[in-house]
């Protein structure tokens, strides 16, 4: 009897390869990584013309500071977003979208939507729903067990 691969691998395995799909289309049109145009998409979302503390994207993408430092350093190099200190407090800092950013932003969503089409075509809605659920109870458990002191 073959030795059963385990889920943990399994999710892990399939969350690396639409990350790489996703990584290739993006790289190929619009010369940004996937966490780059979450970052963007994210901005897009909360902004409706207003800044968004760093922090908060921080908290968004799960990533550490100096991560997402370097991630906004790229879009600002590459003219999507603007970064300030916060007025209140020159700790914080205060990101916005440039019109360039919220023009690429656009098209965004058709490469994250083709991605899903690939990554869940072979499933049906019903069995797509199915495994939302229970993907979603998976994370919630985990998030529980990394919280716990």
């Amino acid at each position: 009897m073959a030795e059963q691969v385990s889920l943990g691998r399994l999710i892990g395995y399939c969350g690396h390869l639409g990350k790489l799909y996703l990584e290739t289309r993006l790289r190929e049109k619009y010369n940004v990584t996937a966490a780059q145009s979450h970052t963007l998409l994210y901005l897009a979302k909360l902004s409706g013309g207003r800044e968004v503390m760093q922090r908060d994207l921080e908290q968004e993408l799960h990533l550490k500071a100096s991560t997402v430092n370097g991630i906004v350093d790229r879009l600002e190099e590459k003219g999507y977003i603007l970064r300030r200190q916060s007025r209140e407090d020159g700790r914080r800092r205060m990101l916005s979208l440039t019109e360039e950013g919220q023009a690429i932003t656009e098209n965004f969503r058709a490469a994250l939507e083709d991605t899903d089409r690939v990554f869940c075509g072979v499933l049906s809605e019903e069995e797509q729903a199915q495994l939302r659920d229970m993907l979603s109870r998976l994370i919630k458990n985990l998030e529980n067990e990394v919280a716990r002191p």
